[in-house]
C-alpha cells in the first residue's frame, strides 16, 4: 500500500469509527470487547471472503491475512463454531408487514394510499395481511407490537390504520441497534464495492450537502427531505416489489439475492468535524 492511500485508508477510517465509537462509549462498551469483536471479525472475513478457489482457507492463510497467530485464530473458531449466522435470521416481520400494507392491492386504496381495516373479517381485514405476510405470528401479537412502537392506531370506527410507512421502534434500544447494523452494513457493502469497481459497474451511493447552511434552516430542511424521502421510497417499494419472487411466484429463476435502495440525511455542526 502506497503511503498516501495508507494515509487515506487511517483518515476515513477515523472519520467512519468516529460515531461508533461514541455511540459504544454511550452504551458502556468498552474498548477491550471492541477489540474483542473486531478480532472475531477479522478471522471471520478472512475466513469466508478471502478464500483461494479450489482449496480450503487454512490457519495459516487467515493468520497471514490479518496478523493474528494461529492459535488464537483456531481457538476463536473452534469457540464460534455452532454459533448461528445473523445473515441468515428472517426478515423483521414487523417491517414486512407495514411493507406489504403500503403495496398490496387488496390493502389500499385506489391513490395508493393503506386502507382502514377490521381487525379480522373478509380479505382485506388485519388478521389476512398477517396470515399472507407474517409467518408463524400470530395477528394479536402483531398488532400488540405495532401499537407498541406507535405505527398503527384506531379511528371513530375502530378501524386499525397505518400512521407511518417505517418500522422503527422508538422504545426497544436493542432493535435499534439491529436496525442500526444492518443499514449501515449495507452502505459499507455498497462503498467496498465502488473502491473495487469500474464506473460502468458501481452502485447508486450519491448525496448532496451544502456547508455553510444558517443553523435556524435546519428544522424545515429536516422536515421536507423527510417527507419526500418517504415519498421517494414509497414509489421505490411498489416498483421493486415487482421483482419479488415471494410477492410474484411466476417470476423464474432459482437462485435470489436481496437488494434495494437507502437514502440519508445527515447534518453536523462545524466545531464535530475534526478528528483527534
Amino acid at each position: 500500500m502506497s503511503e498516501s492511500i495508507e494515509s487515506a485508508t487511517k483518515f476515513a477510517l477515523a472519520r467512519l469509527l468516529r460515531p461508533l465509537v461514541k455511540l459504544l462509549i454511550k452504551q458502556g462498551v468498552s474498548y477491550a470487547s471492541f477489540a474483542e469483536a473486531t478480532r472475531r471479525l477479522f478471522i471471520d472475513v478472512a475466513e469466508q471472503d478471502f478464500k483461494i478457489p479450489g482449496k480450503k482457507q487454512s490457519l495459516s492463510r487467515i493468520s497471514v491475512l490479518t496478523g493474528i497467530n494461529r492459535k488464537d485464530v483456531a481457538k476463536i473458531l473452534k469457540a464460534d463454531q455452532g454459533q448461528d449466522d445473523q445473515q441468515f435470521m428472517p426478515a423483521n416481520r414487523p417491517s414486512r408487514i407495514i411493507q406489504e400494507w403500503l403495496r398490496d392491492k387488496r390493502f389500499t386504496n385506489e391513490s395508493g394510499a393503506p386502507k382502514p381495516l377490521h381487525f379480522e373479517g373478509g380479505d382485506n381485514s388485519f388478521s389476512e395481511l398477517v396470515r399472507l405476510y407474517g409467518g408463524d405470528v400470530t395477528p394479536r401479537s402483531m398488532l400488540d407490537e405495532l401499537n407498541r412502537v406507535g405505527v398503527i392506531s384506531r379511528n371513530p370506527q375502530q378501524h386499525l390504520m397505518l400512521c407511518s410507512s417505517a418500522y422503527v421502534p422508538q422504545q426497544d434500544l436493542a432493535e435499534k441497534i439491529n436496525i442500526l447494523g444492518r443499514a449501515s452494513g449495507d452502505l459499507f457493502s455498497t462503498l467496498d464495492h465502488n473502491l473495487e469497481h469500474q464506473q460502468f459497474r458501481s452502485r447508486l451511493q450519491r448525496s448532496v450537502a451544502y456547508s455553510n447552511i444558517p443553523v435556524k434552516n435546519l428544522n424545515q430542511i429536516r422536515m421536507q427531505s423527510k417527507e419526500e424521502c418517504e415519498q421517494f421510497l414509497l414509489h421505490i417499494n411498489q416498483w421493486l416489489s415487482q421483482h419479488d419472487a415471494h410477492v410474484n411466484p411466476e417470476l423464474e429463476g432459482h437462485q435470489t439475492a436481496r437488494a434495494g435502495i437507502g437514502i440519508y440525511y445527515f447534518e453536523q455542526a462545524h466545531q464535530e468535524e475534526s478528528i483527534s
